[in-house]
């Protein structure tokens, strides 16, 4: 038998009801962190080197110049630390408990991890990875790298382990968060214009 979701909903109906909630992120939630969104004001998108150095024709084309690229980003999102509405999310799944299905992200920024997060889903990969071209393999970006560029030799090998334009979610717990997203009683949608 279906649980009655209450009209009144409030977050203290989720705790009382004991109802199931997964949440969906996007780069609005970063942005109280002081990164970029892709569509507002000052976004990656109103940037056309940025736009096509997130694309799998950079890959093909100029592969260390989308490392490089990437590998700034990466220092730079190291830096970064968890904003209040991040941890607030480690706390609501702490509360929760089995109730929190779990949080999918479209960022690539790693900042739910650093804030703790335990259940999630990052469907566009993750800034803080690198992708084995030829065994598939993801291992976490060394911190050495920040310190001191890797040589374009190190970097042939691999590739930013994140979803560019133009590819497909293959490589991504794309359809875990699609069941997730079925699974659950309540969904709560935070900084996205839910286009992507």
């Amino acid at each position: 038998m279906q649980k009655k979701i209450p009209v009144d909903f409030t977050f203290s109906n989720i705790f009382k009801n004991h109802l199931t909630v997964a949440v969906i992120t996007g780069a609005g939630i970063d942005a109280e962190s002081g990164l970029p969104t892709f569509r507002g004001e000052k976004g990656y998108y109103e940037d056309k080197e940025a736009t096509f150095l997130s694309s799998v024709e950079a890959l093909n084309k100029y592969p260390i110049k989308q490392w490089r690229w990437y590998l700034k980003r990466f220092i730079i999102y190291h830096d970064t630390p968890p904003s209040s509405s991040h941890i607030s999310l480690v706390k609501f799944e702490k509360k929760l408990g089995d109730k929190f299905l779990g949080i999918i992200t479209q960022n690539i920024s790693g900042l739910h991890k650093k804030a703790g997060s335990k259940k999630l889903f990052e469907i566009h990969g993750s800034i803080r990875e690198k992708r084995n071209y030829l065994t598939g393999e993801c291992k976490v970006i060394p911190e050495s790298w920040i310190k001191s560029k890797p040589k374009n030799e190190v970097l042939k090998s691999w590739r930013p382990h994140v979803c560019l334009i133009g590819e497909s979610y293959e490589e991504y717990p794309f359809n875990e968060s699609i069941e997730i997203c079925c699974k659950c009683e309540i969904l709560i949608i935070i900084g996205t214009a839910g286009i992507i």
